[in-house]
C-alpha cells in the first residue's frame, strides 16, 4: 500500500540534520520545548518515521535524550526523535528539577491513586483549576496531550513523515504518559513502549480501536522496581498504579484479543540483555502484539545512559514492526468470537 506522506514532503528541513537542536513552541500562549534529532541521512522526499520520547519526573529532554539514548538508533535507521519536556510550575513558573507530564491520573485524583500516608505536589497549574489540587496529584496540570498533539501537527508540516510510523516511549513518569497518548491519540500513533510507569488505579482507560485503529504495546519493567512496580499495586514511596497484566488485558479486550491470561514467549533480538524476557498476552488480530518484558534492573530503563543501547535498540525494533494497523471490522470479529 502507499506510504501515506505528510505536506512537510518535498520541502528543506527547518533544522540542521545529523544534530538535536531545542526548539521553543508556544501552545495556547504558554511556552513549552523540546528537543528534535533529524538523521543526517534524512531525505526531504522520502517517508520518514517519528519517535516521541518522554522523560522521567523533574528530568529534562536533554536528561532523556543521554538516557534512554535513542539519537544513536535514529541516526543507524534513518527515524526522527522528538524529546519534549514536561512543565516545571511548581512554586513558581518555571522551577528547574520540577518537569513533568500530565497523564495516567497524575493531576486527577480520584482518591484512590495514592496511600492515606501519602501527600502529592501542588503545581500552579493545578492550583489555578476551580477544583485547586487533589490530595495525590503530583504533576504540572497543563495539557501534555494537545502539546504533543501541536508539535505532531508543526513537524508534520514541515518534515516528511510517514503517517503509518509515529510511535511514542517513554520513562517513569514518561512511560505513563505514553499510555496516556496511546489512548488518547491512538489515531495518529501506531505502536508504544511504554518503560517503569503505568496509569494509576482508577485510571485503566481503554484505547478506543475501532474509531483510531490498533496501537501495538511493548511494556518495559525491571523485575525489582519498588517506585512503579509491574506486578502489584502500591509503590515503595505509597502511589497506587495499574499492575501491567491489568493494563495489557484491558488494551488487549480493546483490540479484539482473546486468552488474555495466557502468556507465551515473545522472541526479540535483545533476549538475554540484562536478563531481558518478553512474553506477549492472549490471542490478537494479525499486526497486533500486547506484550511485556521484564530485565534485571530496578527503577531504571534497560541498558540507561547507553546511546544505542539495548532498550533503544528494542524500542525500534518494536516500532518498525508494528506500523498503524486500521482493523476495521476484525475487532468486531474477535469479539463477536469470544461471545
Amino acid at each position: 500500500s502507499a506510504v501515506a506522506q505528510t505536506s512537510g514532503c518535498g520541502k528543506t528541513a527547518p533544522q540542521k540534520t545529523g544534530t538535536s537542536t531545542e526548539v521553543s513552541f508556544s501552545v495556547e500562549g504558554t511556552s513549552r520545548k523540546y528537543r528534535i534529532y533529524v538523521p543526517s541521512s534524512y531525505n526531504q522526499n522520502s517517508p520518514t518515521p517519528v519517535v516521541f520520547s518522554f522523560h522521567g519526573w523533574g528530568e529534562t529532554a536533554s536528561f532523556n535524550e543521554n538516557y534512554m539514548g535513542l539519537t544513536n538508533v535514529a541516526r543507524d535507521n534513518n527515524f526522527i526523535v522528538v524529546y519534549p519536556e514536561g512543565m516545571a510550575d511548581y512554586q513558581r513558573e518555571n522551577n528547574n528539577g520540577w518537569q513533568s507530564f500530565n497523564g495516567g491520573g497524575t493531576t486527577e485524583t480520584l482518591g484512590n491513586e495514592c496511600t492515606s500516608s501519602t501527600k502529592g505536589y501542588c503545581y500552579l497549574s493545578c492550583q489555578r483549576r476551580p477544583q485547586g489540587c487533589g490530595r495525590c496529584d503530583w504533576t504540572s496540570c497543563y495539557d501534555d496531550v494537545e502539546f504533543v498533539e501541536e508539535v505532531l501537527n508543526s513537524i508534520e508540516t514541515s518534515y516528511c513523515v510517514d503517517k503509518k510510523h509515529i510511535h511514542a516511549t517513554g520513562y517513569s513518569n514518561g512511560g505513563i504518559m505514553t499510555y496516556s497518548i496511546g489512548t488518547r491519540l491512538g489515531n495518529r500513533f501506531a505502536s508504544i513502549v511504554p518503560g517503569g510507569g503505568t496509569p494509576h488505579s482508577g485510571h485503566n482507560n481503554a484505547p478506543a480501536v475501532s474509531r483510531d485503529g490498533a496501537v501495538s504495546v511493548l511494556d518495559l519493567h525491571g523485575s525489582t522496581d519498588r517506585t512503579c512496580p509491574a506486578n502489584s499495586t502500591t509503590s515503595s514511596d505509597g502511589w497506587n498504579y495499574t499492575p501491567v497484566d491489568d493494563v495489557l488485558k484491558v488494551w488487549g479486550t480493546a483490540h479484539g484479543c482473546t486468552s488474555l491470561s495466557s502468556v507465551k514467549h515473545f522472541a526479540t533480538p535483545e533476549d538475554g540483555q540484562t536478563k531481558l524476557w518478553c512474553g506477549s498476552l492472549g490471542n490478537c488480530p494479525g499486526g497486533v502484539d500486547m506484550v511485556r518484558c521484564a530485565y534485571q534492573a530496578g527503577h531504571d530503563w534497560l541498558g540507561p545512559r547507553q546511546n544505542g543501547g539495548p532498550g533503544a535498540r528494542l524500542t525500534w525494533w518494536f516500532f518498525k514492526n508494528h506500523p498503524k494497523e486500521d482493523l476495521g471490522a476484525n475487532v468486531t470479529q474477535a469479539k463477536v468470537a469470544e461471545v
